[in-house]
């Protein structure tokens, strides 16, 4: 159990590294509980979320014309009244309770709210709690597959079993996200957030050189010594070469974590690291700083991925969080109150869940939830699995309604976009200059996705 436990809190990380967080928000709760607009939207405000529409989505649900259209049933999971979808978690792992729970929390929020205002044209959307508890993704599958009519916006760390399975039984997959190469690659799946093998957030990495110039010229790229992370190390050090950048150290620690850090900090020091990317989680890089805070060395700018959007690193940390910047493309739980959408997705929680985990990983449940929505609405009343994929894939421009910047479901194209938040220990605050926005709040320059040329192990135009 030591050994699983190790390896899920490093191959977390990878869940869709270009856009989610795997746990809870710094600022979530807060927003959450004391906003204006969270307040009118509990008490029914005449909000677009009390009609049914999200963000700058209207009519995500109704009950259609003639107060429903739906007759028969059309499809595995599907009835004349009710949708059954999976939402897969790990969230019953011993080793990490809860562990992307907030994941069927949003999804459960969102299917209540969506039956709130007529369900899929008439047809409620029942959500099956599907948890993998890290090793059981195989069942999971076995029984979506004779139950339900697609997975919706949920996601396991060894989800790189039997997709055979699930393609074979013909189980869509509208994934909050996918992990391993193998899944990403594989058939009948859409990602309202692609996260494709072969394409990097490379935007980021030039922002290093905005916050200190020269520190893209020395990079220490520190991550856990297991194959999964291992993986998404070397794919950041090819892009850090793409880009013009030079890694002068990629070391290796364990998965679970280390007694003493101080060995790395001496470490960073002796290859003259102006910068640090690490590939792990957010308690081991509080942990790390505090060796540095402890040495008296820190380097300029330590650029990390989403998942380190986490109060976790700001709580462990401390004082320690010194030239940390996490990088993201949605928009931050902080400026909710300058997004409709980010401030619905806290809105419908509160009101339909108010029980339920909020974290960054539930936006990406939220946006595989509406684009879901979205494609079985498009497929009328005949409601079938082959239309659902047909209509998801056709959809060539997603933002989920203002969540996050926009990518292309249908090519599996990422969002160049993204926005650079600064960590200190008393949480994130956006950091324009970090930034250089250029659309909104977000860098969108279409140069910001990288395209890697080295061989990760599956086929490079799988679909």
């Amino acid at each position: 159990m030591k050994r699983f436990r190790g390896v899920a809190l490093a191959v977390v990380l990878v869940l869709v590294t270009a856009s989610c967080s795997r746990s809870g928000s710094p600022a979530a709760e807060t927003a959450a509980s004391n906003s204006p607009a969270s307040a009118a939207a509990s008490g029914g405000g005449a909000t677009a979320v009390a009609n049914g529409g999200f963000g700058d989505l209207t009519k995500v649900c109704s009950p259609g014309e003639s107060g429903g259209a739906a007759k028969t049933a059309t499809d595995k999971g599907v009835t004349a009244s009710d949708i059954h979808i999976a939402t897969v978690t790990d969230k019953g792992f011993p080793g990490r309770a809860g562990l992307n729970k907030e994941m069927v929390d949003t999804t459960t929020a969102f299917a209540a709210w969506c039956n709130d205002h007529g369900g899929i044209l008439g047809r409620k959307v029942v959500v099956d709690d599907r948890d993998a508890k890290l090793t059981d993704y195989n069942a999971v599958v076995t029984a979506s597959c004779e139950e339900d009519f697609a997975m919706v916006g949920g996601g396991a760390v060894f989800d790189d079993g039997d997709n055979g399975q699930r393609v074979q039984c013909g189980l869509p997959n509208v994934a909050g996200y996918v992990v391993t190469p193998t899944a990403r690659v594989a058939a009948l799946q859409v990602q309202p957030l692609p996260n494709p093998v072969y394409q990097f957030a490379g935007g980021p990495l030039k922002a290093i050189d905005r916050i200190s110039p020269g520190a893209f010229q020395a990079v220490s790229v520190p991550t856990g010594s297991i194959k999964t992370t291992q993986i998404v190390r070397d794919a950041t050090v090819e892009a850090i070469g793409i880009e013009g950048g030079k890694t002068v150290d990629s070391p290796e620690y364990s998965p679970l974590g280390e007694d003493n850090w101080s060995p790395f900090v001496t470490g960073l020091k002796d290859k003259g690291a102006k910068s640090m990317i690490m590939v792990g989680e957010p308690e081991n890089l509080a942990l790390f700083e505090k060796a540095m805070s402890t040495d008296g060395f820190y380097p300029d700018v330590i650029m990390e991925t989403p998942n380190f959007y986490d109060k976790k690193l700001t709580d462990t940390g401390g004082d320690a969080i010194k030239n940390t910047y996490v990088y993201t493309g949605f928009i931050p739980f902080e400026n909710a109150s300058q997004n409709k959408a980010t401030q619905d997705y806290l809105d419908i929680m509160k009101q339909y869940n108010p029980s339920g985990k909020v974290a960054s990983l539930g936006l990406q449940s939220a946006s595989a939830f509406l684009l879901f929505a979205k494609a079985a609405t498009d497929c009328g009343a005949d409601l079938t699995r082959t239309c659902l994929m047909d209509k998801a894939k056709a959809v060539t421009k997603w933002t989920g309604g203002g969540l996050h910047g926009e990518t292309n479901p249908g090519a599996n194209t990422p969002t160049p976009c993204f926005v650079i938040l600064k960590a200190s220990a008393s949480g994130f605050t956006y950091d324009q200059a970090a930034t250089a926005p250029n659309q909104g709040m977000f860098n969108c320059d279409p140069s910001n996705v990288t395209e890697l040329h080295n061989d990760y192990g599956v086929p490079r135009n799988a679909p």
